[in-house]
């Protein structure tokens, strides 16, 4: 069953036809490329603070660079770095600056670098980084254009980190590019960084190479797309889904971007049935993944998840998988419903399981699908706003970086009430801990104790999708789901 009524769709319909009455076409030119950013929140876009929306942080990425970014395939590049050299220990990276400048003229130099460091990493200290940074020891300046950046405990994926869009670095609200503003009068529009030659200087604003930038809900970004006024459409999840199935967009200018994270159910309150893991256990099994994720049109390759941690990031010799699952559905069904029986005989009724989700079409398959998977164990589900009290929220998000800490630290107690000590500690263990060996071990351990702990349910890989036509230059889907403003014009970073 499809949870996508004729009265849904066209409501969408009618919502994207009044948008894209207000847009205007223009000509193709590659060197003029107009993206807008999907926000189910304030649309503002400012690049500076802690806590930046896609919009905000695709901007930061263009004008202030760090000392490494990613390119167009989510690959480490050199930023104001030129290269970069990292001890044995993993305790120590080195980093030789370019010879650059500051958007207002001024020298780009090692000690001023350092300071901006510093300030910067005790700023996230308050962001979605908050973990990842407090892994950062000392800053130095070594001469005018070496830095070192030395840690507590080896972080593997540490570069990955730095080429966050938070890690772009202003100086009195000065970047660095590799783009810097053109003008915000219709909006933000974005130029190359370098200063003009004197040839260049006699072209008009309109005639140089530019991208322009917007944010806004996904059936306006989408309408815009279609009546041609946006070339690039950014940051689409799971619940924007039906939209783009009511605008009939292409399939092949719809691109999916292979990303890693976490897409399920967190559990934040656990009362009466909820409060026991054998429980929670029971929602687990319950759902249908492949039926759930089948309902959105347009994703075949969306893959479903039963554990915490990639694949990729597994070590050899411990199961992280639960114990059912090599069960049939059929099977976790029948041993569903006689554990929720058993519990109601002794117990008495099962209030229903509240979940936060999202205010959109996509959400309300999801929640349906959900439902009905729970009904067929003798359960019930209420759906609720994200900002209303709730069992469980939905987690939609990407990990910055290839590493099974980030995935872990999502259900400390810091993140949730619904927690285990034990693994926070061992969780800590292995964030001292010097060899990676034993790193990746405790970590292992901590996610085994977390699959008993029930206070997350995989559902899927995280969906990020952008709109852009094939053959658009410099965008290319990639594994961080990242796409800099810059190569869409062919401006390098550095």
């Amino acid at each position: 069953m499809i949870f996508r009524t004729t009265f849904l769709l066209n409501s969408i319909a009618a919502a994207l036809v009044v948008t894209m009455l207000g847009a205007c076409s223009f000509a193709e030119d590659e060197d003029q490329v107009r993206v807008t950013v999907i926000e189910d929140g304030p649309a503002q876009i400012n690049p500076v603070g802690t806590r930046l929306n896609f919009a905000s942080s695709t901007m930061r990425a263009a004008i202030a660079k760090g000392l490494v970014g990613l390119d167009a395939e989510g690959r480490v590049v050199p930023a104001l770095a030129a290269r970069w050299i990292i001890s044995e220990d993993g305790l120590s990276y080195i980093f030789r600056l370019f010879d650059a400048k500051w958007d207002d003229g001024r020298e780009v130099t090692a000690e001023r670098v350092a300071r901006l460091l510093r300030e910067r990493f005790s700023e996230l200290r308050r962001s979605r980084l908050q973990y990842d940074v407090s892994v950062v020891d000392e800053v130095v300046s070594m001469t005018g254009r070496v830095i070192e950046i030395r840690l507590d405990s080896p972080h593997p994926n540490f570069l990955q980190l730095l080429a966050q869009p938070e890690m772009g670095l202003f100086r009195a609200g000065h970047g660095a590019g590799p783009m810097r503003l053109l003008s915000e009068d219709k909006g933000i529009r974005l130029k190359q960084f370098d200063e003009p030659s004197e040839e260049e200087e006699n072209v008009a604003e309109e005639d140089q190479p530019w991208v322009s930038l917007r944010s806004e809900p996904a059936a306006n970004a989408i309408a815009r797309y279609r009546s041609g006024a946006v070339q690039v459409v950014l940051n689409g999840k799971y619940h924007h889904l039906p939209l783009v199935d009511a605008a009939d967009i292409s399939s092949g200018d719809l691109r999916l971007d292979p990303v890693a994270g976490l897409f399920g159910l967190r559990f934040i309150r656990a009362n009466g049935f909820w409060a026991v893991p054998a429980n929670r256990e029971i929602l687990a099994m319950a759902i249908n993944r492949p039926a759930l994720l089948t309902s959105f049109p347009g994703v075949s390759a969306w893959q479903s998840r039963l554990k915490i941690i990639p694949e990729a990031l597994d070590v050899k010799g411990i199961n992280t998988y639960p114990d059912w699952a090599g069960m049939t559905m059929e099977a976790r069904i029948v041993f569903a419903r006689k554990h929720v029986s058993r519990w109601k005989a002794s117990e008495g009724p099962v209030v229903p399981l509240t979940i936060a989700l999202p205010g959109a079409a996509g959400a309300s398959i999801l929640f349906k699908r959900i439902q009905s998977d729970l009904k067929r164990v003798g359960l019930d589900a209420k759906r609720v706003g994200m900002n209303q009290s709730a069992d469980v929220e939905l987690m939609d998000e990407i990990a910055p970086y290839d590493s099974a800490q980030w995935f872990l630290k999502q259900f400390t107690c810091a993140k949730t009430s619904v927690c285990l000590n034990d693994a926070d500690a061992k969780i800590a263990e292995a964030d001292a801990a010097t060899n990676l060996q034993i790193k990746a071990r405790l970590y292992a351990e901590v996610e085994n104790m977390l699959v008993e702990h029930y206070n997350f349910i995989p559902i899927a890989v995280p969906i990020r999708w952008s709109i852009a036509r094939q053959g658009q230059r410099g965008f290319a889907v990639n594994p961080r789901g990242w796409h800099p403003l810059n190569t869409l014009v062919g401006i390098p970073i550095s």
